[in-house]
């Protein structure tokens, strides 16, 4: 199991977009054959987010990175994922793991 963990902080008045535009570019990812994928809001702070995305392994992710990028769906979700929030101040983080247990 590999997989991609993102946390940016959004404001709160946002968030009823966000959750719109990220069941669109869930549909989109498990299109393409990522496994899953998991968005957490933080219990004491609104404004941060956690999303977690699982594929099979680092080929995998690859493979549903590079459909998911060349779907023309995408670009314009992406353009108002980033117009939610100022990226300079609160860019999103991603790190990448392996499942080990």
């Amino acid at each position: 199991m590999f997989v991609a963990i993102y946390h940016y902080m959004m404001p709160p008045e946002k968030s009823k977009e966000y959750v719109v535009l990220e069941k669109k570019a869930i549909s989109i990812y498990k299109e393409h054959g990522c496994l899953d994928v998991e968005i957490y809001r933080n219990a004491k702070d609104p404004r941060w987010w956690m999303e977690i995305n699982r594929y099979k392994n680092r080929e995998h992710y690859n493979e549903v990175v590079t459909a998911v990028d060349n779907d023309p769906r995408m670009a314009p979700l992406f353009v108002k994922f980033l117009a939610l929030f100022n990226e300079k101040e609160n860019k999103p983080e991603k790190t990448t793991y392996y499942r080990i247990l």
